[in-house]
């Protein structure tokens, strides 16, 4: 059984964020050794768990909440300078997706934009494409968003090539549709990434990673 080398997933929240855009972390989450061990899952598919970490990241840091739909909110561990969020030692950053009309700060563009270019996998849900587009990272790649807007994405960020899909991936930079769609990118991800019954017993439980990148309608 492969042992897997250690990784941190930045989670940037730009508030008010979709909770359930936020969801597909923990597809990431359960493939570690402390999630597999309480499930009663064999030991072969134990040892194949992945040890990763994760860091809440946002603007406005550790101190104030992250905004979220359904009168929730998330509790943020790292501010965009803390080195833990750096491209440095993230190598997943997740864009969960906030308000379509929301125009991110400079900070947050130039954050997105260096973990793209330093090779961090960056993979958006839903209107998490528009943080991606006004950074810039979509250009000349191929790129989805929610079906609904996708008008307004091609307006906006001509430079991408957007596809009417459940997710797409180009180089290092990962786009899923409509809020649920970030479980079949990030499903599909773990399948490439730690192939073997362990990513796949954690796709079973979770009942995810079945959808085609095709809509069938």
């Amino acid at each position: 059984m492969p042992v897997h080398t250690p990784i941190h997933i930045s989670v940037l929240l730009v508030p008010p964020t979709q909770l359930l855009d936020v969801s597909p972390i923990d597809l990431f989450a359960m493939l570690t050794e402390p999630y597999l061990s309480i499930c009663f899952l064999p030991a072969p598919i134990i040892a194949g768990s992945v040890p990763l970490s994760i860091s809440y990241v946002s603007e406005a840091g550790p101190d104030h909440p992250a905004e979220c739909t359904a009168n929730a909110g998330l509790r943020v561990t790292a501010s965009l300078d803390d080195e833990i969020a750096s491209p440095a030692k993230t190598q997943i950053l997740l864009i969960p997706g906030p308000d379509p009309s929301t125009v991110p700060s400079e900070k947050v563009k130039t954050f997105v934009r260096e973990h793209a270019a330093q090779g961090t996998v960056v993979m958006t849900v839903c209107t998490g494409a528009y943080l991606a587009g006004y950074a810039g990272i979509l250009d000349g790649k191929q790129a989805t968003g929610p079906r609904s807007l996708l008008p307004d994405l091609k307006s906006k960020f001509p430079r991408a090539t957007w596809e009417e899909r459940r997710w797409t991936s180009q180089g290092n930079v990962w786009c899923s549709a409509g809020i649920t769609n970030g479980l079949d990118m990030v499903a599909t991800y773990i399948r490439e990434t730690w192939p073997g019954p362990t990513a796949e017993a954690v796709l079973a439980i979770a009942d995810v990673g079945a959808r085609s990148v095709e809509y069938e309608t």
